[in-house]
Parts: structure tokens; C-alpha cells; sequence
């Protein structure tokens, strides 16, 4: 099992080694080890390869319009997940999700950061 997760401002991917209630000990692609806070974890999957989900959402990215993302966001705080599913499908792929955490974080005047994970949109007065 697979665990994406954010470490100072960052997000990265690796293998679980071992979990307990409160966190996770993550082996990186560069074969690093760290222990990662429940706080921290965003998602788990088992496929692809850690590697192949950054990179499939990196190219993603950019395809997501921020305009019409705004428009889709509840009012209230809302998981870049439940987004995702609003923006692309009910059934959107993993590395659609993933595309929508990396657009959301780099977004800040149309997204401010609610949490680990979680925004809030931005007033329409800001936007326009």
C-alpha cells in the first residue's frame, strides 16, 4: 500500500512499511524512510507506483481551470476530493484527485488552505 502525504509544504508518496493509529512509516522512491502524522496523510491507494501518481497528476494539473473550479467549490469547506468528484465525475480517478490537490494548493488568491487537505474558496470580491 501506497500513502500520499504533505511534509512542509510538500507532497510526496511512498510505500507504508508499517502503520499504527497516529502514523505511518513511509519508504520514498529514493528508499528514505520517514514517519509520517495521521495529520499529514492524504490518501492511501495501492496503484500506480507512487512515481507514476505524481507525475500523472503533475500533467493533469494544469488542465484544471481555476475559474471554473471556483465556480464548482461549495461555499463552505470542502476536501480537495470532494472537489475533484465535482469537477471531473462522481468517479474520479486517483490521479485526478491528486491533480486537484496540486492545482487547489497553488491557487491561494482563488483557494485559501483550510487544513491539511482542505480549502476554502475564496470571496467573490477577491476573485473578481
Amino acid at each position: 500500500m501506497y500513502l500520499l502525504f504533505e511534509e512542509a509544504g510538500k507532497f510526496m508518496a511512498g510505500r507504508v512499511l508499517s502503520e499504527a493509529d497516529t502514523s505511518a512509516q513511509v519508504e520514498l522512491d529514493s528508499g528514505k524512510r520517514v514517519k509520517v502524522k495521521g495529520a499529514n496523510m492524504l490518501l492511501k491507494f495501492e496503484k500506480p507506483a507512487p512515481a507514476q501518481l505524481l507525475a500523472q497528476a503533475q500533467a493533469l494539473r494544469p488542465e484544471i481551470e481555476l475559474e471554473l473550479a471556483w465556480e464548482f467549490s461549495p461555499e463552505d469547506e470542502f476536501g480537495f476530493a470532494e472537489l475533484a468528484r465535482d469537477y471531473f465525475s462522481a468517479n474520479a480517478t486517483l490521479e485526478q484527485q491528486v491533480a486537484m490537490l496540486l492545482r487547489l494548493f497553488e491557487a491561494p488568491h482563488y483557494f485559501r488552505r483550510a487544513g491539511k487537505g482542505r480549502f476554502r474558496k475564496a470571496p467573490a470580491e477577491v476573485i473578481a
